[in-house]
């Protein structure tokens, strides 16, 4: 999702940062300034915010790194948001091949590796070997041995030093949704030659990362340090609920593509004698419906199936013709309309509904005749029972109703992203 202000593209790719990143921004150059004030009192807020800006910018450039390395294996990328907590590059699709899973995942850390060399070259630059010799008096001589000037540049150096080191070594963790996580996906991928266990494997390693989180926090909040405790147990919860969701992604996507038109087709619909005239069809049928009632015809003669009934175009015959006329000249032949076959993927289903606005689609067998229909209702009622979500009956009756998928569930997105990944 794009969002917030745009302040450049690379490679072709918009980039935009989210306006929260101003606060976070202030207050860590807040924060950070308590540093460098005995050295600089009236410009430590200043030095506070170069070190916050530069902690912004290796998020960025490790996004940044995602992003083109993405697009380098063929993953359309439309845009890169940098949020707090991170970033996320809007993607057309996933990754095809977990090569390109693991070279797209591993893009990020060794770009904050690559960072903290250069903070840790830089702070050897200015101070020199005292920086690295261990001895806390040695670092604290710094002033008088280099001036308060380069001892502050090598504070600055080192702070974005080690945060660059700590969010390449954190990203590794073998655990959705770190960095680490994509990569065990990958390996597990490789292996297996199923994307969904890969990413089954990587969820379930970041859910017991985030239990064994919230329970080391509750441990830390016995021992005397509920703040620290608490922090801990959120970020537990937050993990535990993000590697939740990329396991309902997973079981939604393969749920998408092991369902067939055939498992979720009804046989919801009127087969009528294409012979009878418009009378007959008004009498029998169109008379005898109920009021909300709207009901799909197929229209048949000598054995086959001929195509669906618009029932609406009677209106435009004037009634007293419909005694002469036959129902053929209702009928939309088959040719004309779109219908998928028995074996036609539910993702690829979806897409067809929503591409064409349709309020249901015609499943077809191999000999050509009407096998069954599928409409938004159809399609959830499948998906329910596969992954027994335990959706009530009423719910499906009212998705059938208003003839669209309901946004929560983001059938539209993901499906559209896993036909982009079949090209």
């Amino acid at each position: 999702m794009r969002g917030g202000i745009r302040i450049g593209s690379i490679s072709g790719i918009p980039i935009y940062i989210d306006s929260s990143w101003f606060l976070v921004i202030g207050f860590l150059a807040v924060w950070l300034s308590a540093a460098y004030t005995k050295l600089s009192p009236s410009f430590s807020l200043g030095y506070g915010a170069i070190t916050a800006i530069l902690f912004f910018f290796s998020i960025a450039f490790n996004k940044t790194a995602h992003a083109i390395m993405s697009k380098a294996r063929g993953v359309e990328v439309n845009a890169i948001n940098i949020q707090f907590m991170g970033g996320a590059s809007t993607v057309e699709q996933e990754a095809k091949d977990p090569f390109s899973v693991f070279s797209i995942a591993i893009s990020g850390p060794l770009v904050s590796f690559f960072l903290s060399v250069i903070g840790f070259t830089a702070a050897w630059l200015i101070a020199g070997d005292v920086i690295f010799s261990g001895n806390p008096k040695t670092i604290e001589a710094l002033p008088e041995s280099i001036g308060s000037m380069r001892t502050i540049w090598t504070m600055i150096a080192l702070n974005i030093a080690r945060i660059n080191l700590i969010f390449g070594v954190f990203s590794l963790i073998p655990a959705l949704p770190f960095e680490g996580g994509h990569i065990l996906k990958a390996a597990v991928w490789k292996l297996t030659g199923d994307r969904f266990t890969g990413i089954r494997w990587a969820a379930r390693s970041g859910q017991f990362c985030g239990i064994m989180t919230m329970v080391l926090g509750g441990l830390v909040s016995f021992s005397g340090i509920p703040i620290g405790g608490i922090f801990l147990i959120f970020i537990g919860w937050f993990l535990f609920g993000n590697a939740g969701g990329y396991l309902y992604l997973n079981n939604l996507q393969q749920a998408l593509l092991d369902i067939n038109a055939e498992a979720a087709m009804t046989r919801d619909f009127r087969l009528v004698d294409a012979e009878i005239s418009l009378r007959e069809f008004a009498d029998k049928f169109l008379l005898m419906e109920d009021k909300d009632a709207n009901p799909i015809y197929i229209a048949s003669s000598n054995g086959r199936d001929r195509g669906i009934i618009s029932a609406g175009a009677i209106r435009n015959i004037d009634s007293s013709e419909w005694q002469s006329k036959s129902l053929q000249s209702l009928i939309k032949p088959f040719d004309e309309i779109d219908t998928v076959d028995l074996k036609t993927q539910i993702s690829t289903v979806v897409n067809l509904l929503e591409q064409k606005q349709l309020r249901y689609v015609i499943v077809r067998s191999p000999v050509g005749s009407v096998a069954g229909v599928i409409d938004h209702g159809d399609i959830i009622k499948a998906l329910d029972s596969k992954l027994l979500w335990r959706i009530p009956s009423e719910y499906v009756k009212q998705i059938k109703a208003d003839g669209k998928f309901p946004a929560n569930f983001r059938l539209v997105e993901i499906c559209e992203q896993l036909e982009a990944s079949k090209q």
